[in-house]
């Protein structure tokens, strides 16, 4: 299945959206770019409009573009070290349990709520 990787201007209160090897359309906002993207392909006859993955590249002012890329990498790499953080607190349940230990002290020495702990229980 095809991506697409659309380019969205701002040109007079509107977002132009430049789709590669395909052409131009427009929306009047920002939250329907994607939904103007796919009913453009589906005019088109492209067969996986409603499905093909589409990611959209924002164009406001070579500052804020940076912004926007270094935000969203960041949450990517948050997200990442999250699940990582995650797992670890799962095995490390895990090998507490094994020692005897309660769920109150476990949450205690990892810092996180019994509930949670009854989460990473079942999760393991």
């Amino acid at each position: 299945m095809k991506e697409y990787t659309v380019t969205a201007t701002r040109v007079h209160g509107l977002w132009e959206l430049d789709v590669p090897g395909v052409g131009v359309t427009q929306s009047t906002t920002a939250g329907g770019a994607e939904e103007m993207v796919r009913d453009y392909l589906d005019c088109l006859g492209v067969a996986e409009a409603d499905t093909a993955p589409i990611a959209i590249v924002w164009h406001i002012a070579p500052e804020i573009d940076a912004r926007i890329i270094e935000a969203r990498e960041d949450a990517a790499k948050a997200a990442e070290l999250q699940a990582q953080a995650s797992r670890i607190n799962r095995e490390t349940v895990v090998l507490l349990k094994e020692r005897g230990m309660t769920g109150r002290d476990i949450a205690a020495v990892l810092g996180i709520s019994e509930q949670r702990v009854s989460q990473l229980s079942k999760a393991a």
